[in-house]
């Protein structure tokens, strides 16, 4: 059996209890102000929207849709002089040079998908200070560029955190920043802030009335998506690397065909072939089949695991190696092992040496709502403080098996912990 390793101690403030978290360093923050804040403008156009906000007074929360690696500056950055703490999946404090920076800009880390009380008491901590905080309710960066629900718990933790909220939405970003794909397309972004609760109001609206709010607002449905449309100014190469997360043919049905090659995918075996615009638009080519955007093919592509998946299923056996973390934040992964994890309506569960140990790890699937991973490489899975990093023996599935984890949970938990996404 798994050895069962320590969780890592926190730091207190004297008698009172009171965790430390250190304010985000003044010069690296001017610093990004001064440097990066520019070039996003140069580069991304970019309409913070602040020309016309107001933020509250005093302590607050800010509330983000979240598809890119840079949001964090397009929503933290417009808020200069004021320095915001953002919390941060704690898979980034193992790092190099994240694991240094992160904790140096007051970051907050936390286990993605799973009750952290501790990352909670950090976030009081910063607001009784009279600090502000960034959250990404959606959890991770969307695969597909489209709003990826919320947890079921955020409209307590906001109820429960008691500040006014500020709700920014981000667009464009996906598409010029596209995580399946190395470098950036020089384009246009355009971030919409509003504030969305005051303290009085939360106190008066129930957790799913606050949960609703901030769905509608996050998905862009109400005046987020107002001036023109967002589109990226590069017009070349704009498909290269969607093979990464586009898998499926649409039309032969076949797995792992797919190819980029410039503004152009094709499947390898039928020929199947679309081109896609800089506004992210897929048009399929005479003879061919593919849906009309990025988000509608890779729901389709889920609409197939879900025909797939059946209470009777045989369990799915995927050969992997896995890395996990211990208890300290640093770079890499402590104990490594492989096996076979093995995939059920019950969950996950992995079979195989850990640590040079026999080793048995299950995963209830309701615990299990979303499964981030890293194109051609692996997915995983947080559990318990610990994560679970796993790649399978074809990397290519790595966007595939992430997919079947959170259209399993949406099937088969009894307790559906995320909130539909677009």
């Amino acid at each position: 059996m798994a050895r069962v390793r320590k969780v890592r101690k926190s730091k207190l403030n004297g008698s009172t209890g009171e965790i430390r978290v250190k304010h985000p360093n003044a010069f690296l923050y001017g610093f990004a102000y001064i440097i990066a804040y520019p070039m996003l403008k140069l580069l991304f156009r970019l309409d913070d929207g602040r020309r016309d906000f107001v933020p509250p007074e005093g302590p607050f929360l800010v509330i983000s849709n979240h598809s890119t690696m840079l949001d964090f500056l397009f929503v933290m950055l417009p808020f200069y002089p004021r320095r915001i703490n953002a919390v941060t999946s704690n898979r980034y404090f193992f790092k190099r040079p994240l694991s240094k920076i992160l904790p140096v800009m007051g970051c907050i880390p936390k286990s993605q998908f799973e009750p952290d009380v501790l990352s909670i008491r950090k976030v009081k901590t910063v607001l009784n200070r009279g600090g502000s905080i960034l959250l990404f309710p959606e959890g991770r960066c969307s695969t597909d560029g489209s709003f990826a629900g919320i947890h079921r718990s955020t409209g307590k933790l906001v109820k429960n955190l008691n500040v006014p909220v500020v709700s920014c939405y981000i667009d464009g970003a996906y598409t010029c920043v596209p995580h399946w794909r190395k470098g950036i397309r020089l384009g246009r972004v355009r971030v919409s802030m509003a504030n969305l609760f005051s303290a009085e109001e939360i106190q008066s609206l129930s957790v799913e009335e606050i949960n609703e709010a901030i769905i509608t607002r996050l998905r862009g449905e109400d005046n987020a998506r107002s001036g023109k449309p967002i589109r990226t100014f590069t017009s070349r190469r704009l498909a290269e690397g969607l093979e990464k997360i586009l898998y499926w043919c649409p039309k032969c049905g076949k797995e792992l065909t797919m190819t980029t090659k410039g503004n152009q995918l094709q499947c390898s075996a039928c020929g199947n072939s679309a081109v896609m615009d800089n506004r992210g638009r897929l048009t399929a080519l005479s003879g061919s089949v593919a849906p009309e955007s990025i988000h509608s093919w890779y729901a389709e592509q889920a609409n197939q695991i879900s025909k797939w998946l059946r209470e009777d299923m045989e369990p799915l056996k995927i050969p992997v190696s896995v890395h996990v973390t211990g208890s300290k934040y640093r770079d890499g992964a402590i104990t490594t092992g492989s096996g076979v994890l093995r995939v059920d309506p019950s969950g996950f569960t992995f079979v195989g040496k850990l640590g040079g140990e026999d080793c048995e790890v299950f995963f209830p699937v309701e615990t299990v709502p979303a499964l981030p991973f890293e194109y051609n490489d692996n997915f995983q899975i947080f559990s318990t403080g610990n994560i679970y990093r796993f790649s399978p023996d074809d990397p290519r599935r790595s966007a595939m098996y992430a997919l079947l984890g959170e259209v399993a949970h949406q099937r088969f938990s009894s307790r559906v912990l995320m909130t539909k996404g677009e």
